[in-house]
């Protein structure tokens, strides 16, 4: 692991504060809200993060299998291309062990297709989040290997463990920091139509908070006792939650796409006063036909990631390759202290 300087060390606590510790307000929309256009075509990524040591944001391609960092004018660095991944979906930065945790899956358009075909293919790939070398390659199809399978996002404890959420096999997977996986939690009540379990994100009171895309609901399940989960109470349904950003230890933003028919394409602003129990909504946001997946919090702005990939998971095999979409990181609100 790379050693890390004082400036690196204040920089992890700077993202640490812009996520936890300064959200007295948030606000969602407003005047001069920033954008920034991947300068390149046809990458369609779903995943987004936020690598404050160097100030660039991480996108994941669900159509190339490759992460890259954004430069502030679009432009594009390769930071990961590992031959083993196929559609990359969530991505999260592990700062304190210098980690970039890849979700990995295959459903019908990558154009490195897994060899046993689409929905076999669950896994994780580790890396070092100032090199990018590869630290562990996880296979976590292999613990339900009779489900179709889509690895999909990604949460950290403070002890590193990663949590992953799979939409098909209706499962959360447990993977340590030597990269031994298991299952943390399954239940009939993650199971449903079309993509279930999806966002996910580690609430600093011990608990994980998880949204299921086709039902739009959000469980709130303890760490230490996973069996004990619950529904967040809610004023309605928040069909096609897709991304989650922890914004502080009371407030949430949910990225919302489309799931079954429903459309929504909205960014929604959540608070709780009862440690997620229940939440209600205090804000949305609208970005029309673009399909946002997922978004970070930076320097106390909110930004979301679209590139209308439900057209490319859509289009017939034969038009795959002729799509050229760019995707767009868009701000959509920020924080006030």
């Amino acid at each position: 692991m790379a050693s890390r300087s004082i400036s690196q060390i204040f920089a992890f606590t700077a993202l640490l504060c812009a996520n936890v510790c300064l959200a007295d307000r948030l606000q969602l929309g407003g005047s001069e809200l920033e954008s920034i256009t991947l300068d390149k075509q046809a990458l369609y990524p779903e995943g987004l993060a936020f690598n404050p040591l160097n100030g660039r944001f991480l996108v994941g391609s669900f159509r190339e299998g490759a992460v890259y960092e954004v430069a502030p004018n679009g432009k594009l660095k390769i930071l990961i291309n590992d031959a083993r991944l196929n559609s990359i979906l969530g991505i999260r930065v592990d700062v304190k062990r210098d980690r970039l945790i890849v979700a990995n899956s295959d459903i019908g358009a990558s154009i490195r297709p897994y060899m046993q075909g689409p929905l076999k293919l669950a896994s994780v790939g580790i890396y070092s989040l100032s090199s990018g070398e590869l630290i562990h390659f996880v296979n976590l199809g292999e613990l339900k290997p009779d489900e179709k399978h889509l690895a999909n996002d990604i949460a950290v404890d403070p002890d590193g463990n990663a949590y992953i959420t799979d939409s098909l096999a209706s499962v959360i997977y447990k993977v340590d920091t030597q990269g031994k996986p298991s299952i943390f939690l399954e239940s009939t009540k993650f199971t449903g139509k079309g993509i279930g379990l999806n966002g996910i994100v580690y609430h600093p009171g011990g608990y994980l908070i998880v949204a299921k895309k086709n039902d739009g609901v959000l469980f709130k399940i303890p760490v230490s006792k996973p069996e004990q989960f619950k529904e967040i109470s809610l004023p309605r349904k928040l069909h096609a939650a897709d991304g989650l950003i922890l914004v502080s230890d009371t407030r949430l933003v949910v990225v919302t796409n489309r799931v079954n028919g429903i459309v929504s394409d909205t960014v929604f602003a959540l608070e709780s006063s009862d440690r997620w129990d229940s939440a209600r909504i205090t804000g949305e946001y609208s970005l029309g036909d673009v399909y946002p997946t997922t978004g970070v919090a930076r320097d106390g702005k909110i930004y979301v990631l679209h590139s209308k990939l439900n057209v490319l998971i859509q289009a017939p095999k034969s038009e795959k390759r002729t799509l050229a979409e760019k995707a767009v990181i868009q701000q959509v609100g920020h924080i006030e202290p």
